[in-house]
């Protein structure tokens, strides 16, 4: 769909199956599409900024409401009806009708993609602010200045999980910013893989998930598992809708709030803090 592929962003997606770490939120699909819309339109990020940003995320909360209009909704524990930290729920998932389902969902997804991408071009609108408030980009800058770990491209996509991702109360963009920090340590390298090692790693993460401790801290999903216990005993929710308890308009009502959300500011500076102890253990 595009000359451009980038291992290292893909890399740090590694923690967004299952809903983030398998805890049931937003559809690693949903996720995935909008990192993907992202790396798209890199270019018109990087000479346009957030005038570029705001077309963006409109085009990705576009993108997250015909997933759901199809698909009748982005939440992967209402999709599958999965609990991943039981074995009953991972056997299940493994029967056909619930792979064959995502799968479908997968070709639906890149479909409209690629209709997007090539039928509609990104608008930049006139909209520039200097001290504008980024969940997933200011943890991940966050973690980046404490460890010395970060990816500037994976810092200018992120933009993709304002508001709960293209303003649409999805998961949060501070959990996902520190579930993407800590992959580019400890993600799959997905394409320098083999078969066999792609399986191994997929049943140890699985079988991490169903541990009540991690039995090893640098295995991806063991730590994510543990950031996203973190962040919801601190939160008491995952997606951005309940966090905050409202919708947004767009760029302009959420940076209102935002930018004078303690509680938003709390948990972003507790996601920076978790994430870069990982990062600085590795």
């Amino acid at each position: 769909m595009t000359s451009k592929q980038d291992d290292i962003l893909l890399k740090a997606g590694t923690g967004l199956e299952g809903g983030v770490v398998a805890s049931g939120s937003t559809c690693g699909v949903v996720t995935g599409g909008a990192l993907g819309l992202g790396l798209m339109y890199d270019d018109e990020l990087k000479k346009k900024g957030d005038c570029a940003e705001v077309a963006l995320l409109s085009m990705v909360g576009d993108y997250v409401r015909w997933f759901e209009q199809n698909y009748k909704t982005s939440l992967c524990r209402k999709r599958t009806g999965i609990n991943f930290y039981t074995l009953g729920g991972q056997v299940r998932y493994l029967i056909p009708d619930k792979v064959l389902r995502c799968l479908n969902h997968i070709r639906g997804a890149v479909k409209n993609l690629h209709t997007t991408v090539y039928s509609r071009p990104l608008v930049s609108n006139s909209i520039s602010d200097p001290h504008a408030v980024h969940c997933a980009r200011d943890v991940l800058r966050g973690i980046r200045e404490q460890t010395g770990t970060g990816y500037p491209l994976l810092e200018r996509t992120s933009v993709v999980f304002d508001g709960g991702l293209g303003f649409q109360g999805q998961i949060c963009g501070a959990l996902a910013g520190a579930i993407m920090g800590i992959n580019l340590s400890l993600g799959l390298d997905i394409r320098k893989m083999n078969y066999l090692q792609t399986l191994d790693v997929f049943l140890f993460g699985h079988l991490a998930l169903l541990k009540k401790k991690p039995a090893n801290k640098k295995e991806t999903f063991a730590v994510g598992k543990e950031i996203v216990k973190r962040f919801k005993d601190e939160s008491k929710a995952l997606e951005c809708r309940d966090i905050t308890g409202r919708s947004f308009a767009g760029w302009n009502d959420f940076q209102g709030y935002i930018k004078t959300s303690e509680k938003c500011h709390s948990l972003m500076k507790l996601m920076i803090k978790e994430a870069s102890n990982v990062v600085q253990s590795e």
